[in-house]
């Protein structure tokens, strides 16, 4: 698993010497995107490893995620130490992904764990294994496609806390599952890529001509179930669309029937098996985002 693939912004610890009059906005308030340490003295607390370890999971989480997966005593001083820890540690980021998207008064603040931060964890040996692949892009790498992003990362997390919240259930990240894959699927390029025979059927009239294609999916997981002493588990790749149509002319061009018609294809021909080791496979399609709150 490669370490250290986050995009690094400027560490608290190297800015001494910052002008911080001059990165406060017109009410004397420290910037919401630029670094401006006060000078405290911060001794990172268990919970503060816990929060580092959630944005390791996903990546990026906005402030309503963190609040809904610990579950601070006090909302407001949880807040500030996330402040705190973006200004003075610089363990965390604060992406200007959504900076055209965002209204202080309403859109929670976007998080992402930072090259100092990934430190920090692997130091004391807590990384935890990764629910989104795309958390390990190059550190130079540019995210364009940030609602897409998030409403991936808002439908696994909403999983996540269902399976958190009941009785004889886990979720099963993708790292997890990469971990027992064959091998020739780990040390792949895109492990998540996966062959596909796509042959025309009555069902699926998008699909015209016998068609040769790569699967990959926007994110793989699993929830594992405890009955009677044993564990099963049902994997699941997730699709997410934002725009695309239910269908287009072309069955080239990505729509939602093609793709079912080619997760149908997989799913029939158990390739998954092979490719990832895993004993089940089933589609789920999410076709709708929200930005703000749950």
């Amino acid at each position: 698993m490669s370490r250290g693939s986050y995009k690094k912004t400027s560490d608290s610890r190297g800015e001494g010497q910052m002008d911080t009059a001059a990165k406060r906005d017109t009410l004397g308030r420290r910037c919401r995107f630029t670094r401006t340490p006060l000078g405290k003295r911060l001794v990172l607390g268990p919970r503060d490893a816990v929060i580092l370890r959630w944005l390791y999971r996903y990546r990026y989480l906005r402030q309503d995620h963190l609040l809904a997966l610990i579950r601070p005593r006090s909302e407001k001083r949880f807040v500030e130490r996330l402040g705190d820890l973006f200004h003075e540690t610089g363990y965390l980021n604060r992406p200007a992904l959504l900076a055209p998207h965002f209204d202080a008064r309403s859109t929670p603040m976007l998080y992402e764990i930072s090259q100092s931060g990934v430190a920090y964890l692997d130091s004391h040996d807590a990384l935890p294994p990764r629910t989104v692949t795309f958390s390990r892009r190059s550190p130079r790498a540019y995210n364009p496609q940030i609602l897409h992003t998030m409403m991936i990362i808002d439908t696994l997390l909403a999983v996540e806390l269902a399976t958190r919240q009941t009785p004889n259930q886990r979720f099963v990240p993708v790292d997890e599952i990469l971990a027992r894959a064959p091998a020739s699927t780990r040390r792949a390029p895109n492990p998540l890529s996966i062959p596909v025979t796509v042959l025309p059927e009555r069902n699926h009239p998008v699909v015209r001509t016998r068609m040769e294609t790569h699967l990959i999916p926007d994110a793989l997981y699993g929830v594992e179930h405890r009955a009677g002493g044993e564990k099963r588990y049902r994997f699941f790749a997730l699709e997410c669309e934002r725009t695309s149509p239910i269908s287009r002319s072309t069955a080239k061009a990505s729509s939602r029937a093609l793709k079912e018609a080619t997760y149908d294809a997989l799913i029939r021909s158990g390739a998954f098996t092979q490719h990832w080791g895993i004993p089940n496979l089933a589609l789920q399609f999410c076709s709708r985002s929200k930005l703000g709150p749950r």
